[in-house]
């Protein structure tokens, strides 16, 4: 099935008395997850975008947005695909998936790939069809920023009482494009993500470079260059603590740990991935100056 050509999105919110104003903030706030997923969208696709707001109309409340790119066939391509994901109703769990994680920008060699292979930048509008936009929504739900953003998007008007569903529609040059979809209220939460807390991430052979470890018995934190940052973390290999309290390992400034570490991860407020917790389960093995010396668990820990 060929998909017809569209350059804008008609957004209506239907409101549960018969006032069609909308509170600024609200309105501002939702606007602005709008956006964010609009460009994370094109983002992810490649594609140049330029998002043009258009007067609002009354009737509940109701705004248009025109896309403007390189060409038509670009803008109808992320004008259908914000509108499925906007309008249908997700089949997986209200969590983060490990595999959207994974795919955090599509900046995986096998994500490349296949955008490349889709060609979407030389494609002409008689090219376009179900099949394609199938796989672009496909490739889109892998980005966590498009998912994260429009559970954002559906957290502000759930939480606005006065909402009681909307509905969006494609146009091509004001002229309605197919059927308006419509989500009820009761049906925003399908959108919501539980919580903007990531699966712990697990990272086998993290070098530390040694700053501070805690001499004394307690539930302090160690200190330690990780990727050319200064990282606080707990140190949950008992035995190795234990050496390093009890004076069995000689330190200097030269000291680096061989670990697994575990680090915990929220989405903040802007999108970003921030890591809330630092801890180190195993130290398989440690060096200073250049010696390297494995600890018990260590020797077992790839034979296991």
């Amino acid at each position: 099935m060929m998909i017809s050509k569209s350059n804008q999105i008609q957004l209506h919110y239907y409101f549960s008395d018969d006032s069609h104003g909308f509170d600024a903030t609200v309105r501002n706030e939702c606007e602005r997850e709008l956006l964010y997923l609009y460009h994370d969208v094109a983002a992810t696709l490649g594609l140049k975008l330029l998002v043009q707001s258009e007067p609002s109309k009354e009737g509940g409340f109701v705004e248009f947005w025109k896309f403007i790119g390189e060409n038509s066939t670009q803008i109808t391509l992320i004008v259908t695909a914000i509108a499925i994901i906007l309008s249908r109703k997700p089949v997986e769990n209200k969590k983060l998936t490990k595999l959207q994680i994974e795919n955090l920008e599509l900046d995986n060699e096998l994500k490349k790939q296949e955008l490349k292979n889709l060609q979407l930048k030389t494609l002409k509008d008689n090219q376009i069809d179900g099949d394609l936009i199938k796989r672009i929504v496909e490739l889109l739900v892998l980005n966590y920023k498009v998912i994260w953003r429009r559970s954002n998007f559906y957290k502000k008007v759930a939480n606005y009482k006065r909402i009681y569903k909307i509905s969006e529609q494609r146009f091509d040059d004001a002229e309605p494009v197919g059927s308006d979809r419509e989500i009820s209220r009761n049906n925003f939460t399908n959108f919501i993500l539980s919580s903007d807390d990531l699966p712990k991430n697990e990272i086998v052979e993290a070098k530390i470079d040694l700053i501070s470890p805690v001499l004394k018995s307690g539930n302090f934190l160690w200190k330690g260059f990780y990727n050319n940052d200064i990282i606080s973390f707990e140190m949950n290999h008992v035995s190795f603590k234990k050496m390093i309290q009890n004076g069995e390992v000689h330190l200097n400034n030269k000291v680096v740990l061989n670990t697994v570490l575990i680090q915990s991860r929220k989405i903040d407020e802007n999108g970003h991935i921030k890591i809330t917790k630092s801890s180190v389960q195993l130290v398989i093995d440690y060096s200073i100056n250049n010696i390297k010396y494995f600890t018990e668990e260590g020797k077992d820990y790839f034979t296991d």
